[in-house]
């Protein structure tokens, strides 16, 4: 081979070697050689799979963590459960607990009412002690008591028991624990029931006297007419002593009437009395009377009834001017028959209350230019039957009267008099309590919870005359609810005495075997919002009556110095001028 065809040859394998050495090029030389968009797209693609390839490691290495945090996590999820479980727990506890105290115990607003009705507490809060006060009876206690009692009779007991009277006494220790707060509380048989219904309709079985409670013995206040009492020579005035040889001085006046007083007509007792110092015995044969409801009259006519004394005290004028001082007998003696009208009430029952209409429709109606209405020694009765009688007297639309004053007197007027003044816990109705407008409201209830009923005037009758009702220290419950309503609305005039103060409510609840029990239910206020328990109705004209004619008045009329200064008044100030010619 020439040199020419060597050479040749040399540049054939120079240009096939560069191919072959570019199908090997290292990465060096084709990015060398790439440059350009070619150099972009490689780049690009290449930064694609490193990202990739760095989210495929991120994640890898995310899920390992996830994988170490689970538990934890887990752990943080179950105690959040645990908590919440636990306070909602909680919470229904509290609610639960809360909702139990309520329904066993009420709201504690309720309590604090209880508690100021009863004179326990002022405040908006109960004392520890006030609140162990208001437990209830523990029964389940009471009962495995009892049922050991039982065991020890029936296994011990020497004599025969008698399980209906013990049941009996059980009931009746019962109530007469509330005596201490509640002196009305009282549980009652059937025969019990009975008994005072018969007293209501003014049927007595006993001897025709009444008492009322006096140191040293049960003080006779009144005997009447044509009873047994009557007949044995008992008299107004007497203090009991003994009831067949027992000593009654330090007994309770319910006890004396129910165990020693009342019993079977026919049986007999003998009783020692004290009469003006002296010690009289007497034996009384007990029997069925019937008391009249009301007692109608003319004033006229019964001043003028004389006794002996009255017919001598004429020839000594002084004397009798020194026995009856507030009296102006001259205006007295120019009352005329027709004049002035007198009822008497003995107690606030229906049977007792138709009677007193009856016989005001009767003789007082048309007939009288004044009206005296007589409530001395009336103890009240149903609150139903005080309603009816004032609905009776009052008209039907007037306006609700507001109190005089703060202090529960009576405002005074020249013809009036003078008012006597008593202090004592003040009993403030429900400042919240709605009425009824443009209707006579007659009185109205409330309870420890401040709830209770209202009474109107519905039956389209008044009576228009000038009226003065009598009352003593013995006129009570009922009587005070008339006469303060007719104090409030200024349609009578309340003479006499401070009454007795009891402005509260009983309610008996029968059971189907014919018993029963009563206790105080309710507190009662005039319509003017006055409250009088422990106070009694302060009396627009205080008439004391005279020491030596407190038992001797009711047999006398001419010695009933409250009666005649009450017709004085009348006299003067709305008769004088209708008798003038």
């Amino acid at each position: 081979m020439d040199a020419n065809e060597e050479k040749h040859l040399r540049e054939e394998e120079s240009r096939q070697e560069p191919e072959k050495e570019a199908s090997g090029l290292g990465p060096e030389e084709v990015r060398t050689e790439t440059s350009g968009p070619e150099t972009e797209e490689v780049r690009t693609e290449t930064s694609g799979l490193e990202t990739e390839e760095a989210r495929i490691e991120t994640s890898g290495m995310e899920t390992e963590e996830a994988l170490k945090a689970g538990p934890e996590q887990n752990k943080k999820g179950l105690w959040k459960g645990v908590v919440f479980f636990f306070l909602c727990f909680t919470l229904s506890f509290v609610l639960g607990a809360l909702l139990c105290y309520f329904y066993f115990f009420g709201f504690p607003k309720r309590q604090e009412n209880q508690a100021i009705h009863n004179g326990a507490a002022s405040s908006s809060t109960l004392s520890d002690s006030n609140l162990e006060n208001l437990e209830s009876i523990n029964l389940p206690r009471v009962t495995e008591k009892l049922r050991k009692i039982q065991d020890l009779l029936t296994d011990s007991y020497l004599y025969q028991e008698n399980g209906k009277d013990a049941e009996e006494m059980i009931y009746k220790g019962f109530l007469t624990s509330l005596l201490q707060e509640d002196p009305y509380a009282a549980y009652y048989t059937k025969e019990e029931i009975e008994e005072t219904r018969n007293r209501q309709k003014g049927i007595y079985k006993g001897i025709g006297a009444a008492v009322s409670e006096k140191e040293g013995g049960p003080l006779v206040e009144y005997v009447y007419p044509g009873s047994p009492a009557e007949k044995a020579g008992l008299l107004a005035g007497d203090i009991v002593l003994k009831v067949d040889g027992i000593s009654v001085e330090s007994l309770s006046l319910n006890y004396i009437v129910e165990n020693l007083i009342q019993g079977l007509a026919g049986s007999s007792l003998e009783m020692v009395v004290n009469r003006n110092g002296e010690e009289v015995t007497l034996r009384i044969t007990r029997g069925e009377l019937v008391i009249p409801g009301s007692e109608v009259g003319d004033v006229a006519e019964m001043l003028k009834l004389q006794s002996g004394a009255e017919k001598q005290n004429e020839t000594d004028p002084q004397k009798s001017e020194e026995q009856q001082p507030d009296v102006n007998r001259d205006v007295l003696a120019k009352l005329k028959p027709g004049d002035i009208g007198y009822l008497s009430l003995r107690g606030f029952y229906m049977e007792a209350v138709d009677s007193f209409i009856s016989q005001y429709e009767s003789d007082i109606d048309g007939k009288k230019k004044a009206l005296i209405i007589d409530l001395r020694g009336n103890p009240g009765g149903d609150v139903e039957a005080a309603t009816k009688l004032l609905d009776y007297f009052l008209p039907d639309h007037l306006q609700k009267p507001k109190r005089k004053d703060s202090e529960n007197k009576t405002i005074q007027t020249e013809n009036r008099g003078e008012s006597a003044s008593s202090s004592s816990l003040e009993v403030t109705p429900n400042p919240n309590r709605q009425f009824e407008k443009d209707k006579t409201l007659l009185l109205y209830t409330e309870d420890k919870w401040g709830k209770g009923k209202d009474w109107y005037a519905k039956d389209g009758h008044e009576v228009d005359l000038p009226i003065i009702i009598l009352m003593n220290q013995n006129s009570a419950s009922a009587s005070e609810l008339f006469a303060g309503t007719m104090q409030d609305y200024d349609r009578a005039w309340v003479f006499g005495t401070l009454s007795y103060g009891k402005g509260i409510v009983q309610t008996v609840r029968s059971f189907p075997d014919g018993s029963a029990v009563e206790f105080t239910t309710h507190y009662y206020f005039t319509p003017a919002g006055r409250n009088i328990h422990k106070k009694g109705i302060t009396p627009d004209l205080t008439v004391e009556m005279p020491e030596a004619d407190q038992f001797t008045y009711l047999r006398d009329r001419t010695k009933d110095l409250q009666l005649r200064k009450a017709a004085e008044s009348l006299y003067i100030n709305f008769i004088h001028d209708k008798n003038s010619p």
